[in-house]
């Protein structure tokens, strides 16, 4: 079984990197273009490093110029507008609502910070989002909720397509609550996107994910990541059901400066991997760390990897 230590996606900023942005963004909530390439580049290279530095196997480029996880890419694309800031989930924090008010178009680049980031290092995944986009946006365009997020996929098709890299990874929470109707929508979305160039990861967090597993099962994926910390006994029964070859376990806790045990951790990793005859398996935090102080994401990081060699004794 071959196991991976990575990251989901979003990073704290380093300190002197947020002053840098509170003084370039000062009144201005659409700062892309007044970023020094440079400065964000050094920002970006010190993330990565971190995570080198924990012993990381798969990295992310830590999501560092977004404001929020739709704002950045809404903003990116044609046939949007930003709304107002409503909660994101169960969350202390809000998402700037997308608005559709056109026909939704790739214009350009979407992810340029992971452009930069992978002349840095090419072990990076970049990550995106189509369903829970259209979820979370105000549709004042479509008739059809089936159109809106297939031409979010098609934008994002095209930007998946002119990136060179192994591994690609799709948030998905939204998923969770969709109705039968919905996952069908987003199988035929993320299947567009997907390609054989790249292992697909699509993660889902904030809740277990034992209704959705069966679905999951017949999307162009290659590794479902599910959220360990929030769902544990959830998704621990339906990994018994239906046995994915491939998993992604959210194990540690994103959210919370808490450090947890190393032996409750691995305790109730191999119960999940003693569930399943898993081919491949990838250990991460159940979120981004984007919210912790950044002495406990790298703690965080730490923690992934040492359970990891705990797991590696034993499997």
């Amino acid at each position: 079984m071959k196991i991976i230590s990575t990251t989901v996606g979003s990073y704290p900023r380093p300190k002197w990197f947020r002053e840098y942005l509170r003084k370039v963004e000062g009144l201005q909530k659409d700062i892309y273009g007044k970023i020094d390439e440079n400065v964000l580049e050094k920002a970006i290279r010190e993330v990565i490093e971190e995570q080198k530095r924990a012993g990381i196997d798969l990295l992310t480029d830590g999501q560092l110029i977004w404001h929020d996880f739709l704002a950045h890419l809404a903003t990116k694309l044609d046939g949007f507008k930003m709304g107002k800031l409503v909660r994101y989930f169960d969350n202390n924090l809000y998402y700037r609502v997308p608005i559709v008010c056109g026909k939704i178009k790739r214009i350009g680049k979407i992810l340029n910070d992971f452009e930069i980031a992978f002349k840095i290092d090419k072990n990076l995944k970049p990550v995106i989002s189509c369903f829970t986009l259209a979820k979370l946006s105000k549709n004042e365009y479509y008739d059809n909720f089936d159109d809106f997020v297939m031409d979010i996929a098609e934008a994002m098709r095209e930007e998946v397509k002119e990136l060179k890299t192994e591994w690609l990874q799709i948030d998905e929470p939204s998923l969770l609550y969709a109705t039968k109707d919905e996952i069908e929508i987003a199988k035929n979305a993320i299947n567009l996107i997907s390609t054989k160039e790249k292992k697909t990861i699509l993660m889902t967090y904030f809740d277990p994910a034992d209704k959705l597993l069966p679905y999951l099962l017949d999307f162009n994926i290659d590794i479902i990541g599910l959220d360990f910390v929030e769902g544990f006994e959830e998704n621990l029964r339906a990994i018994k059901e239906y046995c994915p070859e491939k998993i992604c376990i959210g194990i540690v806790d994103g959210r919370n400066t808490k450090m947890e045990s190393i032996n409750e951790l691995k305790e109730k990793t191999i119960k999940i991997l003693d569930s399943c005859q898993f081919k491949e398996v990838l250990l991460s935090p159940n979120t981004g760390l984007e919210f912790l102080p950044w002495q406990k994401a790298f703690d965080k990081m730490k923690i992934v990897v040492k359970l990891k060699e705990a797991i590696k004794e034993v499997v």
